[in-house]
């Protein structure tokens, strides 16, 4: 009776080898499938901007963590509170970490943004940030790369003429472009500075 039975699960077993072998490469092939899906997903990439200072190129600099914002110098609001955040958050660190970062505002308005304003804005709020702007198609392809939105809002009857509407988010990199962590303008100073205690650790 036992061998009749060892019989049976042997036979049983064979039948099941080949569901087995199925179902395992199903499961290989939906990993190989979102590995890819997350390759052609990913953000992020090395770009070379202007400053006042010259070009600013981010593999030119190694072992920086870079903290990337896409905004412009005539923004009412926003912009002014991200980089408040970037700039109290900087302020907590350490010097030894301070100075393993950059902080960057990649100006989405370079009509009207020039390179010496964007300086002299950028340092108001931390000498670590730097202000950076390119042509509108060089700033455009750099926003795509990044997944960034922008675009022009037109102010009737207003001095300024326009606005631009613009995603706000901080970007994380290292000194290749790489997304390493992204944090949102509307969070806390105290939850910016965890993000780049975590990456600088």
């Amino acid at each position: 009776m036992l061998d009749s039975f060892k019989k049976h699960f042997f036979k049983a077993f064979i039948m099941l080898l080949p569901v087995v072998a199925l179902v395992a490469g199903m499961e290989m092939y939906q990993k190989s499938q979102m590995k890819n899906a997350a390759k052609v997903m990913q953000i992020g990439g090395d770009f070379t901007l202007q400053s006042a200072d010259g070009p600013f190129t981010l593999s030119a600099r190694p072992g920086k963590l870079n903290v990337i914002y896409f905004g412009y110098t005539q923004c009412p609001d926003v912009c002014p509170t991200s980089l408040s955040v970037m700039a109290h958050a900087f302020k907590q660190l350490p010097e030894e970490q301070l100075a393993k970062l950059q902080g960057i505002l990649v100006s989405v308005d370079p009509e009207r943004d020039t390179l010496q304003h964007l300086k002299n804005y950028t340092q108001f709020f931390h000498p670590q940030i730097v202000g950076l702007t390119d042509t509108p198609e060089a700033v455009l392809a750099l926003s795509r790369k990044y997944g960034a939105f922008y675009q022009k809002a037109k102010i009737d009857g207003s001095a300024m003429g326009y606005t631009v509407d613009h995603t706000s988010i901080f970007y994380l990199t290292n000194d290749k472009g790489e997304v390493l962590e992204t944090v949102s303008h509307s969070a806390s100073p105290d939850a910016l500075l965890e993000a780049l205690k975590r990456q600088l650790n």
